[in-house]
């Protein structure tokens, strides 16, 4: 594997020898640890970057010269670039593709990266212009070095999956894809979070219709400036509460512009001479606070859709006061947003469009494993019931089910009203409990027994494994009757007039 290093060392000791030349006389040519043959006749070359964690970038063979490839095979064809890399007994994971690694390989016709990258550094692939069709940036990339694609003039479409990248360059010259003459569509992973300042700043060849990642929260500055050939309606996701500097400044086939319910900023001239832009709905029902000069060019006789309940303060905040034709939504609705705080634990039903002053029922459903502890204000009622208003945004807090039943009460305050919030941990399995001052489930008889006198009892609430509440109330008999429910795991509280009780327990129907 170490062949090439190995005799190009044996080669200058030899001259060395001979001529009785000092061998720190002679340049190290090479800029790699080791190096991987390749079944098509070429090897990649890698660098150890962390040898404890043991990772590795890509790079290029020779150390000096404008061509890092000279005198070497230069990849060529599609360049399958490897998750993982053996070298002197250990395997290394290539999480990185260094600067300049495959700078001007122009015999390289297509990509595929591995899933572990995380970087991809500056001219990496500057001027491979033989690379085709579409380039994929994994989920993990979260840098990517200027000028890193500079003059890949034959890629057409880059399917952007990096979820948090924060880093595609520092000015409009040396972006990740500046010159990429091809390129006319970016296709958005769903869960991309950010937008990178600068991301695909100047790109007017850019040619496809608006269209934002799912979970997207940030866009950076510049992201977008001057795309002047990216058309349709801009509608962005629910998640956005930022936009920075000039994000979307001289993008002037954009034409209807619609704005989250939770966005709380837009920096200066975010949208500058936006000039084909026709209608802006505003779903904030507080207007968000906008930097200097942010729609500056857009019309002000552009229609301004606002909720019903928020025409008045538009109409005095500053500057949206400048846009003279507010429209209040007919009939005055508005969006619910209703969901778990991490997808991966479940969901909540009843979110979506209500009459304001309407009820609306939610239910948070927890996924296998999980159980729901309250909601974002510290609500512990699954069902529950609001009355759509300004408060428009429930979150459904949910829980592993890992450790030990326990009950935590943390008190705060919030604008001055005590508030308290219970958090709800349990475990797989239940311990017994024998004592006769606790609940027990009694599985022979398939009931759970409650040895408190009715009226030291405050409210006893049953819920199944996934947080629904099914039943709440007093029994008659110190205890309730399991049988007509199905197989499972259920969860009992009772509450007393001095303490709280939760026991977890599978209860089998026969």
């Amino acid at each position: 594997m170490e062949g090439g290093k190995i005799m190009k060392i044996l080669v200058l000791i030899f001259v060395s020898s001979v001529f009785n030349f000092p061998l720190s006389s002679f340049h190290t040519l090479w800029a790699f640890d080791f190096e991987v043959p390749q079944s098509d006749g070429y090897s990649l070359y890698f660098n150890i970057i962390d040898k404890e964690e043991k990772n590795v970038e890509a790079t290029y063979p020779i150390a000096e010269g404008n061509y890092f490839w000279q005198g070497y095979k230069a990849p060529y064809g599609i360049l399958n670039l490897p998750a993982q890399v053996a070298y002197d007994g250990e395997t290394y994971t290539v999480t990185a593709i260094g600067e300049r690694a495959f700078y001007g390989c122009n015999e390289i016709t297509g990509l595929n990266l591995p899933p572990t990258l995380t970087e991809i550094g500056a001219y990496a692939f500057y001027q491979c212009i033989g690379i085709r069709g579409v380039v994929t940036i994994g989920e993990e990339i979260t840098s990517i070095g200027r000028s890193a694609f500079y003059g890949c003039s034959n890629i057409t479409e880059v399917r952007f999956n990096a979820t948090s990248c924060e880093s595609m360059g520092a000015s409009r010259s040396s972006t990740a894809f500046t010159n990429c003459r091809s390129l006319r569509k970016i296709t958005f992973g769903q869960n991309v979070r950010i937008i990178p300042d600068y991301a695909f700043v100047g790109m007017d060849m850019l040619q496809f219709e608006w269209q934002m990642p799912r979970d997207l929260e940030y866009i950076g500055e510049f992201a977008f400036a001057y795309c002047n050939n990216i058309y349709g309606k801009l509608t962005l996701p629910a998640g956005v509460e930022r936009i920075g500097a000039y994000a979307f400044a001289q993008c002037h086939k954009m034409r209807q512009l619609e704005l989250p319910m939770r966005l709380r900023r837009i920096d200066s001239r975010a949208f500058y001479q936006c000039i084909g832009i026709t209608e802006i709905t505003a779903r904030p029902l507080n207007p968000p606070d906008l930097g200097e000069g942010v729609f500056d060019g857009v019309s002000q006789s552009v229609p301004l859709n606002v909720s019903c309940i928020s025409v008045d303060r538009y109409r005095q905040a500053k500057p949206w006061n400048l846009f003279t034709n507010r429209r209040a939504s007919q009939p005055c609705t508005l969006e619910l947003d209703a969901r778990s705080s991490d997808p991966n634990s479940g969901i909540v039903m009843g979110g979506g469009t209500y009459r304001v002053g309407a009820m609306a029922t939610l239910v948070a459903v927890c996924r296998s494993g999980f159980s729901f502890r309250c909601w974002q204000d510290g609500n512990t009622d699954n069902p529950r019931t609001v009355i759509v208003d300004d408060t428009t945004s429930y979150v459904a807090q949910m829980v592993r089910a890992e450790t030990e039943i326990q009950y935590v009460h943390d008190t705060t305050y919030l604008d001055g009203i005590e508030v308290i919030y219970e958090t709800i941990e349990i475990n797989d399995v239940a311990e017994p409990i024998s004592s006769q001052d606790k609940i027990v489930y009694d599985p022979k008889y398939r009931r759970i027994e409650i040895p408190y006198a009715k009226s030291d009892i405050e409210m006893v609430s049953l819920y199944n494994d996934a947080g629904r509440c099914l039943m709440t109330g007093r029994p008659r008999h110190g205890n309730i009757n399991m049988r007509r429910f199905k197989t499972g795991y259920y969860v009992v509280r009772v509450t007393t007039l001095d303490q709280d009780q939760i026991l977890r327990f599978f209860h089998k129907k026969k």
